[in-house]
């Protein structure tokens, strides 16, 4: 059986990267370009695991290794389009809803990126998957950095696209939207539809927008240099050579995590365990839709820390 849904490669960065004080109907209009139709497969499990409080949705999908994906902000797990079934051919793919997210009902509490880290934390933990691969987006990404920060043990690689440890990464135009960001804004997006289309309760949207909103601009939606020094699990990370985080920052966090030798390949110190990628023609918007060029670099640099 499949579903066919609609979306955009990527709610929060569309969101975003409006001006401020742009018009709602600006929002829908942003879309029109980037919106896929696709058949996204039903999953062989699904169902929800409570982590203190929180009933965190999941699917599974596929058989073979564990490996877990997390989505970006505001997305559904279907937003990750024909990368999930690609990554299902040959491993156990569990994909699972952020607080506030899809299915996962949101609690009476600010959101964050270190919740976020720690409730994923919490699933792994009670579905007994650790250490298992991840493979992070955007704020998905960031998440996955926190769970290598706080529970590395729980980790086996880290697969970071699009994302890096502090909100300056991302363009000064863009986060001058991010005070302006609500849920009247989302009339007429993929991601209020999907919203809708899965939500217990569609009527909290508004209410989890704002929270997104608040979490963005407070800054809590970071980690510090020293915290991403400290990652001591592999790290890949994957970037659009057109995309919302700033090359110089992301090199900067490649960098904190031990990548770019001075030496380079004349030296004897070539550290396979971290990796940075480029992906051509790609932006924040159409990053994970790149199938072609995503699955053999995240199936590879898995593959190398097994040698």
């Amino acid at each position: 059986m499949f579903i066919k849904t609609t979306f955009a490669a990527i709610a929060l960065a569309a969101l975003v990267s409006l001006p401020a004080g742009a018009q709602e109907a600006t929002m829908a209009e942003t879309f029109d370009p980037i919106q896929l139709s696709t058949d996204f497969p039903a999953p062989s499990e699904d169902g929800t695991v409570n982590v203190d409080g929180l009933d965190m949705y999941y699917q599974v999908h596929g058989e073979g290794e564990p490996l877990l994906l997390i989505h970006g902000g505001l997305m559904t797990i279907e937003a990750w389009g024909p990368i999930l079934p690609a990554l299902a051919e040959n491993r156990k793919v569990y994909a699972i809803e952020l607080e506030g997210h899809g299915r996962t009902v949101d609690l009476d509490r600010p959101l964050s990126i270190q919740q976020f880290a720690q409730d994923v934390s919490g699933f792994i933990e009670q579905m007994d998957l650790g250490p298992i691969d991840i493979v992070g987006f955007s704020m998905g990404g960031g998440t996955a950095m926190g769970v290598g920060v706080l529970h590395p043990e729980l980790v086996r690689n880290l697969v970071i696209i699009s994302a890096s440890h502090q909100p300056d990464s991302i363009w000064d135009s863009v986060r001058a939207g991010w005070p302006y960001m609500t849920a009247d804004m989302m009339e007429g997006t993929p991601m209020l539809a999907a919203y809708e289309a899965v939500a217990p309760q569609p009527e909290r949207f508004a209410g989890f927008v704002d929270k997104i909103r608040e979490s963005m601009v407070s800054g809590e939606q970071s980690w510090t240099d020293e915290q991403i020094a400290s990652i001591p699990v592999p790290v890949l990370m994957i970037i659009g050579d057109t995309d919302l985080v700033q090359f110089d920052k992301a090199l900067e966090m490649f960098r904190l995590l031990g990548g770019q030798s001075s030496t380079g390949p004349m030296g004897p110190d070539l550290n396979t365990a971290r990796q940075f990628a480029v992906i051509p023609g790609a932006t924040h918007y159409d990053i994970v839709l790149k199938t072609d060029l995503l699955l053999p670099l995240i199936e590879n640099f898995i593959a190398a820390q097994a040698n």
